[in-house]
């Protein structure tokens, strides 16, 4: 049987929490914000945690949900 170093495990444990974190996070999306997610990702510098906000606060926007809908700009 091989011998695997303290750091190897720990670091396959780490991975294993990020990709559950982000899994985790792609689930609650909705399916409009799923959709908005590949656009707003190809933006320079943008990143999943700032863009699924984004993508939800569009998506309220668009289907008439916005807090905001009523105020004058």
């Amino acid at each position: 049987m091989m011998m695997v170093s303290k750091k190897t495990v720990a670091a396959l444990l780490i991975c294993l929490v990020i990709t559950m974190t982000c899994v985790r996070r792609a689930e609650t999306l909705s399916n409009c914000a799923k959709q908005c997610m590949p656009v707003c990702l190809r933006e320079k510098g943008a990143i999943i945690e700032v863009c699924g906000p984004a993508c939800e606060k569009y998506c309220d926007q668009i289907s008439g949900n916005s807090k905001y809908k009523n105020s004058k700009a």
